[in-house]
């Protein structure tokens, strides 16, 4: 009887261990992304969020966004949409948990339950998530922040939630990333100098960058390159075929075109700044806004030139866009020069209709980003694959 007992004991272990195992998953081909060895565009929106930080963890998934996620996720699929950016951790007030001093005890009771309750809606729906840890954009969580300045306090994360996170969702066909922040460019200091250029913020001075307020929540490029690459090469330790990427603001921070530009987000970048060979991105990922939104974008800018044209190294998708800045553009052509100019994706910002308009004016209605995916629906030409079993 015992024996029998050990033997279901180490099936359910391994059938556990090995979930996934024969999943297909979101892949790279050098500056392709491929799903089942097919080239693919990651056609989608961003979810963002539909409680601010309190989407996931302590319950709150089933409370406040449980319904409210289902019913996008169908809504996405019924347009053609194949992927979505949602946001988790965000400033650190909901997940994870932090002790008096700061370091992490633990991520709570549901969050890793309600994350995998979220990507097996997203597979029924042939979505895939791109799961966004940090966001550097709007962070005023003392003890977030003291992840950046405290190796040993990052460390405490990373042990105790990051790990046991990558690992309980590992293989899931359905999880296309881990981003590990969200325009990380607004936590930096713009006039930083240094001799090494991975760490000179001077391209950036007077760019907007460091938008995060106030002055004494900014840190420095080294330490944000840090925290990145500490975070990527933990991931990759837990699951090797996991892919990495970072939201960056703007495209001057990730290419190298003029003088007040720069790629800070190269291998030997981060490797240069945590010392952790693992710990680098598998595609980049831009943000791009017409800045006022009624002016054109600005030269270099994506929707100005084609992907080649920055010369990466790697797949790049365009993270976040929307027709109400766009100097004019419509949703469909956003959607549509993204897919013929060589980006691997594209993801409208924000599925959520704000009750206040003038709150961002960056936010696009629902309808006007369903626009966008019904212009690439059942696309499979030059640009890849949109719509395809995820399985």
């Amino acid at each position: 009887m015992r024996l029998h007992k050990l033997s279901l004991t180490f099936c359910l272990v391994f059938l556990f261990t090995f979930e996934w195992t024969d999943a297909s998953r979101l892949s790279v081909s050098g500056k392709k992304l491929t799903y089942n060895g097919k080239s693919v565009f990651l056609s989608g929106v961003n979810f963002a969020w539909n409680s601010y930080g309190s989407d996931f963890g302590n319950g709150k998934y089933m409370a406040n966004s449980k319904s409210t996620f289902e019913r996008w996720l169908k809504e996405v699929a019924s347009k053609g949409g194949n992927s979505v950016r949602v946001w988790l951790h965000v400033e650190g007030d909901n997940t994870p948990r932090y002790d008096a001093n700061g370091y992490v005890q633990s991520p709570d009771g549901t969050l890793f339950p309600e994350m995998k309750t979220f990507l097996n809606t997203a597979k029924a729906n042939n979505i895939l998530v791109v799961f966004v840890l940090w966001n550097g954009a709007y962070l005023r969580n003392r003890k977030t922040l003291d992840l950046f300045r405290d190796n040993k306090k990052l460390q405490s994360y990373i042990d105790k939630v990051l790990k046991p996170m990558v690992k309980s969702l590992a293989g899931h066909p359905a999880l296309g990333a881990w981003e590990i922040i969200n325009e990380p460019e607004g936590l930096i200091y713009d006039n930083t100098r240094d001799g090494n250029n991975c760490f000179n913020t001077l391209p950036l001075y007077k760019s907007g960058a460091g938008f995060n307020k106030p002055q004494q929540a900014l840190v420095t490029m080294r330490e944000t390159l840090l925290f990145i690459n500490w975070q990527a090469a933990a991931i990759k330790q837990t699951d090797p075929g996991a892919l990495v990427t970072v939201g960056t603001w703007s495209e001057r921070s990730m290419n190298g075109l003029s003088s007040n530009s720069r790629n800070y987000y190269t291998d030997a970048c981060l490797i240069a700044a945590g010392g952790r060979a693992l710990g680098k991105l598998d595609f980049y990922q831009v943000h791009t806004y017409a800045y006022p939104c009624h002016a054109s974008f600005a030269p270099n800018s994506p929707f100005k030139v084609s992907a080649a044209r920055y010369g990466l190294d790697k797949p790049l998708v365009i993270g976040e866009l929307s027709q109400r800045c766009s100097g004019g553009s419509s949703i469909e052509q956003l959607y549509e020069y993204a897919y013929k100019n060589g980006y691997q994706g594209a993801w409208g910002w924000q599925y959520y209709n704000d009750p206040d308009p003038k709150k961002d004016e960056r936010d696009d209605s629902i309808d006007t980003l369903n626009k966008g995916m019904l212009k690439l629906r059942g696309r499979n030409a030059a640009g890849g694959l949109v719509n395809f079993p995820v399985n």
